[in-house]
């Protein structure tokens, strides 16, 4: 049985690859209609190369004028240049192809067209202390770059002479944090084990001898006593003018709608590009499941410049990968605070496809981010994410699935995130600004293929898979945890695929993590042919936690991290179910085993196939 499933499995990777191949040659079918976009062009135009549209949005109406009754692909062809938005550009089923045909959406051969939610940021004047300044008009932002790069929010080291004082906050040495500006704006940030978390400031006042902070609540509540691990004392301070005092930080005093920056040696602010985001989603593909948007591909566009506000509203208490307690749902056990069948909200993306079929983003650039990269969630099949470019997104960079009541037991069973492919993509620097985030996060999904990745450089986990620790699993999970009510049927978790990925520099900043980390019974999963190595935190290689189960490993190798392989599924007598073989474990050795001759074999083919292994040296 075990060798005619690996049959079936080699069979889905070949379709799969044949299918990327496909799309990086182009569409095989006959183009109906040509549409052009342009910066010079005019929405008055009809979309042809000579007289082009101006906006992405005047050739998606054009397309709904035609697309009914398709008698081949319709292109929109978008000429090289930054495509502004001030609000998102939303696919509806009005859009999608039609009749086994797609509409594609694609940069022009040799160009790149640039999907920006950002916003430039002009006027700078010298000021004091080798700072520059400027006005602004925009409310909020948490990131900004200069010249293309991220620069780094004002920020500062733990908090002198810190203690817990009361439940609320915190007293510190530093009486001068008691006349520091804007308070309320200010963000203490911890890293616990596997967690990235920040509370934000309520107040700050002198009291003898001593700084008092007081922090919003609940969330200081919430991180204080969740379950899992939870914070003591900051590890740094962030926002704060008080901070600013290296080369390449910058502060923005929303009272004063002024921003400022310390220049880096050779940055000239007078010609510097300075960019802000201001929308907080830059493509939503919005179906319903009556009416799913089918059929429309992105080919070579770059989507950047995108926030979200979210942690500067109430902080973020990471649970993990970015996952934070819903108030909604709050569970009491065990001295701590948890929700309700881990139904823990996810940080958004700020590219989504929401009731989603056959949707495919190829040789696409995600960068400059402020959230997570894409989200393939409620409904969305079939849908591919091949050849692309993950780099300098503050979350994680794919979110495959989600983690509420209806994924893991869904009311309809159209809601089920179902044969997703994730392949060849180059993904690295992703968890910039949190930390716990990982490269690929899937959620409970049946049929998710994670193959022939390149992910590396991250704080935190490589690949994610599962979730709930086996609680939502039929009979429920661990005993020595109460759960006011159990499942009898399985959730949707099964068939996944994590394979032939090279995954490295991982766990760089935290712990208890992985370079492919799972929980939950997963029945036909598989871990196959990975090349994992380099991982600082521990364990570092496999970990199969939590409720793990049904899940095979085999043909990995690992090397250079804590542990190789780690179980720690045993509280439900799950381990036994995962069947581990023919691996090549190595977890002391720096590099690659010299033997056997398989090993180098799985080396070989781990990674981007031979159609990307150019996009590690790609400018974008």
């Amino acid at each position: 049985m075990i060798g005619r499933n690996r049959w079936v499995v080699l069979l889905n990777c070949l379709l799969v690859a044949l299918a990327g191949l496909l799309s990086a040659r182009g569409s095989t079918t006959a183009v109906q209609r040509t549409f052009y976009v342009a910066p010079a062009g005019s929405d008055a135009n009809p979309g042809t190369q000579s007289k082009p549209f101006a906006t992405i949005e005047k050739a998606r109406d054009a397309v709904r004028e035609i697309n009914q009754k398709m008698t081949g692909d319709i292109v929109v062809v978008l000429r090289a240049a930054t495509y502004s938005i001030d609000r998102t550009i939303v696919f509806d089923h009005r859009d999608s192809g039609a009749a086994g045909h797609n509409v594609i959406y694609r940069s022009h051969p040799g160009e790149t067209a640039v999907i920006s939610g950002g916003k430039k940021i002009t006027g700078w004047q010298p000021d004091s202390d080798g700072r520059w300044k400027a006005r602004t008009q925009i409310d909020n932002f948490r990131q900004l770059y200069v010249n293309g790069h991220r620069a780094v929010r004002a920020r500062g080291g733990a908090l002198a002479g810190a203690e817990l004082f009361g439940s609320d906050g915190y007293k510190t040495t530093n009486t001068q944090m008691a006349d520091w500006g804007n308070p309320s704006d200010i963000e203490f940030c911890y890293y616990v084990v596997w967690c990235h978390t920040r509370c934000k400031v309520k107040s700050i006042t002198r009291e003898a001898g001593h700084a008092v902070v007081t922090m919003l609540q609940p969330h200081f509540t919430y991180a204080r006593t969740k379950e899992g691990v939870r914070v003591k004392l900051p590890s740094y301070i962030e926002n704060a003018l008080e901070l600013l005092d290296e080369p390449g930080e910058w502060y923005l005093d929303r009272a004063a709608d002024t921003v400022y920056y310390i220049p880096k040696p050779g940055e000239n602010m007078e010609t510097a590009r300075v960019v802000a985001p201001v929308v907080d989603k830059l493509l939503e593909v919005a179906g319903t499941l009556d009416r799913p948007v089918e059929n429309i591909h992105f080919e070579g566009i770059t989507f950047a410049h995108a926030g979200w506000l979210g942690p500067s509203k109430i902080g973020l208490v990471d649970l993990q990968a970015n996952f934070v307690l819903d108030p909604e749902k709050p569970l009491k056990r065990t001295g701590t605070v948890t929700t309700v069948h881990n139904e823990v909200l996810k940080s958004p993306a700020n590219i989504v496809c929401h009731a989603a079929k056959r949707i495919r983003f190829q040789r696409c650039t995600f960068t400059k981010l402020g959230s997570a990269g894409i989200d393939l969630e409620f409904g969305s099949r079939d849908n591919v994410i091949s050849g692309c470019h993950f780099h300098d997104i503050s979350g994680t960079a794919v979110q495959v699935g989600d983690v509420l009541k209806n994924d893991h037991h869904p009311d309809d069973q159209r809601m089920i995130v179902k044969n997703n492919a994730v392949v060849d993509n180059y993904i690295h620097d992703v968890c910039v600004e949190y930390n716990g985030g990982v490269g690929i996060f899937v959620g409970y999904t049946d049929g998710s293929v994670i193959g022939h990745n390149e992910i590396c450089n991250l704080p935190y986990s490589g690949v994610s898979a599962g979730w709930g620790w086996g609680e939502e699993d039929a009979g429920g999970g661990n005993p020595r945890y109460y759960q006011p009510f159990k499942y009898d049927t399985p959730t949707p978790a099964k068939n996944n695929r994590i394979e032939l990925n090279h995954i490295h520099h991982v766990m760089q900043q935290l712990n208890d993590g992985g370079g492919v980390y799972t929980l939950g019974n997963q029945p036909g999963s598989i871990i196959r042919g990975n090349h994992i190595h380099h991982a600082k935190g521990g364990p570092g290689g496999i970990y199969l936690d939590e409720g793990s189960g049904f899940i095979e490993v085999t043909g990995n190798v690992v090397y250079n991290v804590g542990r190789a392989m780690n179980f720690n599924n045993r509280a439900q007598n799950r381990t036994a179910t995962c069947k581990v073989h023919d691996n090549f474990f190595d977890a002391k050795s720096g590099e690659p085993p010299k033997t056997p001759e398989t090993a180098q074999k799985v080396i070989a083919e781990a990674g981007l196939t031979s159609d990307y292994r150019d996009l590690p040296n790609s400018n974008e």
